[in-house]
């Protein structure tokens, strides 16, 4: 493993925002991580670590941008088995080197992690296929054709990196988290395309980035025709110290919207074809 993927991965699930939050509450300040950070249990050593990313970050060609991963927990009151078993996720108690191997070879198969967008589970069985991994691998497939591992041309990552459901502390934390780790996790990136998913993330990319999208009023809105203006959607910047294509597209879980690229930018779909053909 790359010593630089290890100590940015390592960075990032070890955030030290983690007990900054404590010690803004012990001093009676305000902390923007203080929802996202206590949205799971931080006793007995089971408070899942931040993700800092999943896929192949170093040989990228597209990067999925989205608001914050949700607590990997088990539900013992689901209808489908696979749900009621949480998945072997890192927690704060692993050691370093477990941390950024699941981090940084998430997807290798030879590793045992995740196989056919299947989790491993705690109790050693593997989950049913991941649905929001389908929809990305979809995505990736369409851009750069359906022979191509998807998960060596694609990575995921997020505006906020800690553990929460249903997005709770995202509004709060994502200016404070992407100043912290954003750039420094795309520069790692040689993607030539990012895709910010979602309204959580678009607001959060524009308070990241307020210069470049200063003049893009109508990022991550649908004209009266149903589809996003390209002009304000499709634009290029340089982010994270490299020229990238960067676009937006509607989560897959939003209600009533597109939430496939190709069909979201019929006439522009060629240019995030280019842009994800090429690393920077």
């Amino acid at each position: 493993m790359p010593l630089h993927l290890k100590e940015l991965a390592l960075s990032v699930a070890r955030c030290g925002e983690l007990s900054g939050v404590d010690d803004a509450q012990l001093r009676g300040i305000s902390h923007p991580c203080h929802k996202v950070v206590n949205a799971q249990a931080r006793s007995g050593g089971q408070f899942q670590v931040p993700e800092a990313w999943a896929g192949n970050l170093a040989g990228s060609r597209v990067v999925f941008l989205s608001s914050n991963p949700a607590i990997s927990a088990g539900n013992p009151e689901a209808k489908r088995l696979s749900k009621r078993v949480a998945e072997k996720y890192p927690t704060v108690e692993w050691d370093d080197a477990a941390i950024a191997d699941f981090m940084v070879n998430r997807f290798n198969p030879d590793q045992g992690w995740v196989i056919d967008r299947k989790h491993l589970k705690v109790d050693g069985s593997r989950g049913s296929k991941e649905p929001y991994w389908g929809w990305i691998e979809k995505q990736t497939k369409a851009l750069l054709g359906d022979d191509v591992t998807w998960y060596d041309e694609a990575v995921m990552t997020e505006v906020v990196h800690c553990k929460s459901n249903k997005e709770h502390g995202v509004l709060e934390a994502s200016a404070h988290c992407a100043s912290l780790h954003l750039d420094r996790i795309l520069s790692a990136a040689p993607a030539g395309l990012l895709v910010v998913v979602g309204k959580p993330a678009s607001s959060a990319f524009r308070a990241a980035y307020p210069e470049a999208l200063a003049t893009k009023d109508n990022f991550a809105v649908d004209g009266e025709n149903g589809y996003p203006d390209p002009e304000h959607n499709i634009l290029p910047m340089v982010i994270g110290r490299k020229k990238r294509l960067v676009c937006f597209l509607w989560h897959r879980g939003s209600w009533g919207k597109i939430t496939d690229l190709k069909r979201l930018y019929p006439k522009d779909f060629h240019r995030l074809q280019e842009a994800a053909g090429q690393r920077v």
